[in-house]
């Protein structure tokens, strides 16, 4: 691929318009020459979009209409934005037309007059403040007259002016169009030279940006004729492109074509920002295989059309894997299987997670190398130009431990692994809640803890004291004996315990979509990778039942269950009277699936068990009728209202839902 850099120079003739400039070229030079005289045309559009370009292209229509016409045509072009003295725009434009009328055949008389008019120009102070101008102008506009001749002035380059002579530049071209068939393009930004002539004239700025009607009212004297120059669509910038940089690969145009801003300008800019990313990630001995050609096209693309983005993703490289993942529906992992809960986690990017124009640049990944959620840390960081990370790497590997983004959480368990028993422990103590931390991170760190090896006690119980409590929702008096119940649902690694020791048992899995992500593999009899701590689904009564007597238990009671729920004081959560959505994995929290056990701390029950309120529904022993059995707790699907300590909900025993699970009571010994 070339390494060739590309200047701001504008186009110039018809052979290098590869933008379908030519057809508004003509059409305004037509409407010049063919309407009433004299006239200005405004053409406006943002700086860089190819204004001076146009100009250039009627410049060239007008040179053809004169050849055909026979009749002289006086050019002037004036770049106001080349003038920077007091005064220096009227003396300027001046010159401009003395020195185009030396040009011509002259009589010695008018030859004589143009050199005294250049000397009072060049040395006569005061030339400004007195009638000497206008004489000046007047006779320029008489003697193209006399010789009927067209004048045509090109006034650019008022984008890089301050306003006041912006403003000043404008007026002194009206000043030349007295001259019959006399004519002015003006090239500028709509918003700004209207603001300019506002602010001037001290008139109440436009309401509405870039409507006629809200032109400032010397605009609208001014400018006869108002262009918008079209953006360049997606066609006319592949053109650009391939006429350009014939040497980039179709895949590299159709991404910089799709999401780069719509103007020549910065379609060079980002063309040449291209060509440096290419010198500086090429082949070495060192590293022989260079970033895919597309991927440094979409870090282009990004720089240039989302600036906010950028600076994000400067701070934060692996945020643009998670993005690509949500955008693209790619998979997250090597292994082909997404980390738990990944797509239930709040996106730090959520401004940019519906951006159709963002998803068809990233959603280009063929072939798999063009894809950037399959590359390492550092080759990210060279895909976008950055220099290997500085950060400190243990904090940076605890924040990313916490920031309950996939792509980070991922890169950061892989160096995690090397010290397991440290982050571990301490990962641990957060959900323990001996350090303070939101919700967010705990899933984040539930999540963390399911890839290095969760090292919490899930046999714990909590014990229950017998006696009296207000069961129901009209909390009636129930007394009970007392009892042990698990602190924690059963998990997918505890099961996965029982089904090693009975090969009989089949494993959880239900042969449908939804089913997919939580189904157990039946050849291997393993649990979905990153899981382990979660809560065992797709389980009948039968085989949860089965499960406790296993450990020396059984399903608890609904009565059982309540008790451990809600306390003796009969409360209406685990916690209290209120729902708060931090405490429970409930519709309410946007999870959108079942999460590691004991993440909800806050929603802990007075007797210490865990996860009463939500993530998952549970079995209990219970009969609603003979053909059906009584679950408790709501779940992640269910609202609030469900996961109220007294509400019961009911299944057939031989039911797999991805929203069942069940613990275990003990008999006190």
């Amino acid at each position: 691929m070339s390494h060739t850099f590309y200047n701001d120079r504008p186009i110039t003739t018809v052979a290098e318009d590869a933008f379908g400039f030519c057809p508004y070229a003509e059409a305004l030079t037509r409407l010049a020459l063919e309407g009433d005289a004299p006239c200005t045309i405004g053409i406006f559009g943002p700086a860089g979009c190819g204004k001076t370009s146009l100009l250039h292209l009627i410049a060239a229509a007008l040179e053809e209409q004169e050849a055909a016409a026979a009749r002289p045509v006086v050019n002037l072009w004036f770049d106001a934005a080349q003038y920077t003295e007091p005064g220096g725009t009227r003396r300027a434009l001046l010159r401009q037309a003395l020195a185009r009328l030396k040009s011509l055949d002259l009589p010695p008389e008018d030859t004589q007059r143009l050199a005294d008019w250049e000397i009072s120009l060049t040395y006569d102070a005061d030339f400004d403040t007195f009638a000497g101008f206008g004489v000046l102008v007047q006779w320029v506009k008489d003697y193209v007259s006399a010789r009927q001749e067209r004048l045509v002035i090109f006034l650019d380059g008022l984008d890089a002016c301050p306003p006041q002579r912006a403003v000043e530049a404008l007026e002194v071209t009206q000043q030349f169009l007295g001259a019959p068939g006399s004519l002015c393009f003006v090239a500028a930004d709509y918003d700004r030279l209207n603001a300019s002539l506002a602010a001037h004239y001290d008139e109440t700025p436009a309401a509405v940006s870039g409507s006629a009607s809200a032109a400032s009212p010397h605009l609208q004297r001014m400018v006869q004729v108002a262009f918008a120059l079209p953006p360049l669509s997606t066609a006319h910038i592949d053109a650009f492109l391939a006429h350009l940089a014939p040497d980039l690969p179709a895949p590299v145009r159709d991404v910089l074509a799709v999401g780069l801003p719509p103007t020549p300008r910065r379609i060079k800019q980002a063309l040449n920002s291209l060509r440096l990313r290419q010198r500086l990630t090429q082949p070495t001995a060192n590293v022989p295989q260079g970033p895919h050609p597309l991927l440094l096209a979409k870090a282009v693309v990004l720089q240039e059309r989302w600036p906010e983005l950028w600076t994000t993703l400067v701070q934060h490289p692996d945020l643009l894997q998670e993005l690509e993942v949500h955008l693209c529906n790619a998979q997250a992992t090597q292994d082909g299987t997404p980390l738990p809960g990944a797509k239930s986690l709040p996106l730090p990017m959520a401004r940019y997670a519906a951006d159709p124009l963002l998803a068809r640049v990233l959603a280009s990944a063929e072939p798999i190398t063009a894809s950037f959620a399959h590359l390492a840390p550092h080759e990210l960081r060279a895909c976008l130009g950055l220099a290997p990370s500085a950060r400190d790497p243990d904090r940076q590997v605890w924040d990313d431990l916490l920031s309950g983004n996939v792509a980070r959480l991922r890169a950061a368990v892989e160096v995690a692994r090397q010290h397991q028993p440290a982050y571990s422990r301490a990962l641990v103590r957060l959900m323990h809640r001996q350090y303070s931390a939101p919700i967010a991170q705990r899933l984040s760190a539930g999540l963390a803890l399911a890839h290095l090896g969760d090292p919490r006690d899930f046999t714990a119980t909590v014990t229950i004291q017998a006696g009296e409590f207000l069961c129901g929702a009209e909390r009636r008096p129930c007394t009970l004996p007392a009892f042990r119940i698990g602190r924690y649902l059963v998990t997918q690694a505890q099961y996965a315990r029982f089904l090693q020791a009975h090969p009989d048992i089949p494993v959880p899995y239900v042969d449908e979509d939804w089913a997919r992500v939580y189904n157990w593999d039946p050849e291997t009899r393993t649990y979905p990778a990153g899981r382990s701590n979660q809560p065992v689904v797709l389980v009948t009564w039968d085989e949860a039942a089965a499960y406790c007597a296993w450990v020396g238990g059984r399903l608890p009671t609904q009565e059982e269950w309540e008790r451990a729920a809600r306390g003796s004081d009969g409360r209406s959560y685990p916690w209290g009277e209120t729902f708060t959505p931090a405490h429970a994995n409930t519709r309410e929290s946007g999870v959108g699936g079942p999460t590691p056990v004991g993440v909800f701390v806050e929603g802990e029950s007075p007797s210490g068990a865990l996860d009463m309120a939500g993530n998952v529904w549970e079995w209990t022993a219970s009969d609603h009728d003979q053909n059906t059995k009584v679950l408790r707790g709501g779940a992640w699907n269910f609202p609030a209202e469900s996961a109220r300590t007294f509400v019961s909900e009911y299944s057939r025993p031989y039911n797999r839902s991805h929203a069942i699970s069940f613990r275990v009571v003990f008999p006190i010994t």
